[in-house]
């Protein structure tokens, strides 16, 4: 399903999808044409669809699969960290899934920045095996 370089992606980059998800608001904005006044006498837009509507659903449609795509990559993250059976190995994922660096993991599980890596590999492989 995924190489080993995309899970190792996922894995690190698991913190900006959930942040991503979290906060993510449609923009609610005016999509109607200017009937009275000043915008009336305005030149309309050429070139695109005049349907408001239409415009809106496909933006929409377009934000919703691109949503459901982040869903199923942290989703993948999840689903298999129970194959996670090292303590150490488990809570450097889950930092890592918190947004931690490897500066800080690194000083608060007090090992070196190679064996975090060796780590991060042997987490790698894990998914790799059970996807």
């Amino acid at each position: 399903m995924y190489s080993e370089s995309e899970v190792r992606q996922l894995i690190t980059g698991y913190h900006w999808r959930v942040n991503l998800l979290e906060h993510k608001v449609y923009e609610y904005d005016s999509t109607s044409t200017g009937q009275y006044g000043i915008e009336a006498a305005m030149p309309k837009g050429q070139g695109q669809t005049g349907d408001k509507v239409l415009v809106r659903v496909i933006r929409n449609d377009k934000d919703k699969r691109h949503s459901q795509k982040l869903i199923e990559e942290i989703g993948f993250v999840d689903k298999l960290e129970c194959y996670i059976t090292n303590d150490k190995n488990y809570h450097i994922l889950q930092l890592l899934k918190q947004g931690e660096t490897i500066k800080t993991i690194e000083r608060l599980l007090s090992i070196s920045r190679r064996s975090i890596y060796s780590r991060i590999d042997k987490i790698v492989d894990t998914y790799m095996k059970h996807q």
